[in-house]
């Protein structure tokens, strides 16, 4: 395991079962040894009484929301049920927009009203802290970013973890501000015993049927149970309400996380493949490995490609996106090493595996060899009429970038590339306007000097992008191939580009035969 993955494991892997531990064990820990500290320290008897109870009912009604937004949103995202995932979206958002302005006006009586700092105790204010930057971020992603289809990633992780089977490497795609926003999440559930907060886990159901004071004494201890309670209360006390609750809620997620089927294959194979001819032995394997991908599909895809691989995912249309996410019915994908304008298995294992940089498209190398292959699979199975791929283009030994070799690429760029790319590389050549995607949307054409390319900054990569073009749809390109150059003059050019207009710190050379694997940034 490299360090990587140790980190990712124990963050998605060790971190929540201690933070849920915390959560549940602690309250039981304080009941028997601290029963009075079970208290929200009231504050009602200072100023501000009726700001007070404007801030409770935002806070609380809002919390309720959140809560029951994510319970739709952890049964939708298991399902692929695209319905319940829009359902979380507006319960979570419009309750955590009214939390936040609850937990603000408390915060603010809090710091304002003299007898209120003075009584203050440090968790009063660091647990509305960790709310409205949880929620905060949350929302932010939901209206600016307008990722919030990662129910579809978070809720089989989140399930993994009921299942005492968890998967951390389903987290490795989500968005950085998603996974700060989990993290946080459990932070806070951790601490949250700690905190007058407790006090949510002995909520008192049994108001209605008890006298007006209740003392706990200890000739009656024996009846403040844990399970049945007192006769008086009609079986519910706090003892006995925090056993319920807590079995209720650990039941009901495990029951979630163990009998919830998966993304429904409902007629998956027969809409998305369906042919005229029976499918062969070779089609049938990798239609049921797709079958198997799918679920896999929901969680790391969906969310921006859609359920049925049209590209209208939830955060399809995200502005943090520069391209909008590929519909994969459609087949035409740009980054390919084949001769024929087909994406081959290997292309798009390159692209799953590597990402698109400063696309949207992240990468999902985090992900086991088996994992990959099904989803492979499963874009297969998505991709329509898929045609056959061609011959993977063979890329030679490179040859020693002499002076001589630099100043033919040159003429080259001058000849094949500068027409689009610019004189320098900076994309404002004569054609960049006519460069559009399938859809008839304008391309911009890279910078070449700052911008690092989607599909790998590699020699072998630039080599391919070269060699092989880039498809725009079928029988149209967005980069015309130069296969016809041949081996020496393509690597002449990509000396060139190297040498002179490329960022240095982008190119990353591999052994012959890997991937084209690339980091590079602006």
């Amino acid at each position: 395991m490299n360090d990587t993955s140790a980190m990712s494991y124990v963050i998605w892997g060790a971190f929540p079962y201690i933070a849920l531990t915390l959560f549940f064990v602690v309250p039981f820990i304080r009941m028997v040894y601290r029963p009075f500290g079970l208290t929200t320290r009231a504050s009602g008897i200072f100023l501000g009484r009726d700001v007070l109870g404007l801030a409770a009912h935002l806070l609380h009604w809002g919390i309720f929301l959140v809560f029951f937004g994510h319970l739709a949103g952890l049964i939708g995202g298991l399902l692929g049920w695209g319905s319940w995932v829009g359902a979380f979206f507006w319960m979570a958002t419009l309750g955590g927009l009214v939390a936040i302005l609850g937990s603000a006006i408390a915060l603010i009586r809090r710091s304002l009203v003299p007898e209120m700092r003075a009584m203050s105790q440090p968790d009063d204010y660091i647990v509305h802290v960790f709310l409205i930057l949880i929620l905060g971020i949350a929302i932010y992603q939901a209206l600016v970013d307008r990722i919030w289809g990662v129910a579809f990633t978070a809720a089989p992780w989140f399930a993994s973890l009921w299942r005492f089977s968890p998967e951390p490497e389903l987290m490795a795609s989500a968005p950085l501000l998603t996974k700060f926003h989990v993290t946080l999440a459990f932070a806070f559930a951790a601490y949250f015993p700690f905190t007058k907060l407790i006090h949510a886990w002995t909520l008192p159901v049994n108001y209605f049927v008890r006298p007006y004071q209740v003392l706990r004494t200890t000739a009656k201890k024996f009846q403040n149970g844990w399970v049945l309670g007192c006769w008086e209360f009609k079986g519910v006390t706090d003892k006995s309400y925090m056993t319920y609750l807590t079995a209720g809620v650990v039941g009901v997620l495990v029951l979630i996380a163990v009998t919830l089927p998966g993304p429904s294959e409902r007629s998956f194979l027969q809409e998305a493949h369906a042919k005229s001819a029976p499918l062969d032995e070779t089609e049938v394997v990798g239609a049921r490995r797709g079958l198997e991908g799918y679920p896999l599909y929901v969680s790391q895809c969906a969310r921006c490609h859609g359920l049925e691989g049209a590209g209208d995912g939830p955060g399809a249309k995200s502005p943090t996106f520069t391209a909008i996410p590929r519909d994969l019915t459609t087949g035409h994908f740009q980054f390919i090493s084949t001769n024929n304008g087909v994406a081959s298995d290997a292309d798009l294992r390159h692209v799953i595996v590597n990402g698109l940089h400063e696309t949207g498209m992240p990468g999902f190398g985090a992900l086991s060899e088996h994992q990959i292959e099904s989803l492979v699979e499963t874009v297969n199975v998505l991709w329509k009429d898929r045609p056959a791929p061609g011959e993977r283009i063979e890329i030679p030994p490179r040859p020693a970038a002499t002076e001589a070799v630099i100043a033919q690429g040159k003429e080259l760029y001058v000849n094949y590339c500068a027409t689009c790319h610019g004189d320098t590389g900076a994309g404002d050549g004569v054609l960049m306007s006519l460069r559009t995607d399938a859809s008839g949307r304008v391309i911009p054409v890279r910078d070449l000097r700052t911008e690092p390319l989607k599909g790998g900054s590699s020699p072998q990569q630039i080599y391919y992008r070269i060699a092989a073009g880039m498809p725009r749809a079928e029988g149209e390109w967005l980069m015309p191939y130069y296969a016809n150059l041949g081996p020496e003059r393509i690597w002449a050019l990509i000396s060139y580009l190297e040498k002179e207009i490329l960022p240095r710190r982008s190119i990353i050379p591999y052994p012959e035969g890997g991937s084209g694997v690339t980091t590079a940034m602006k």
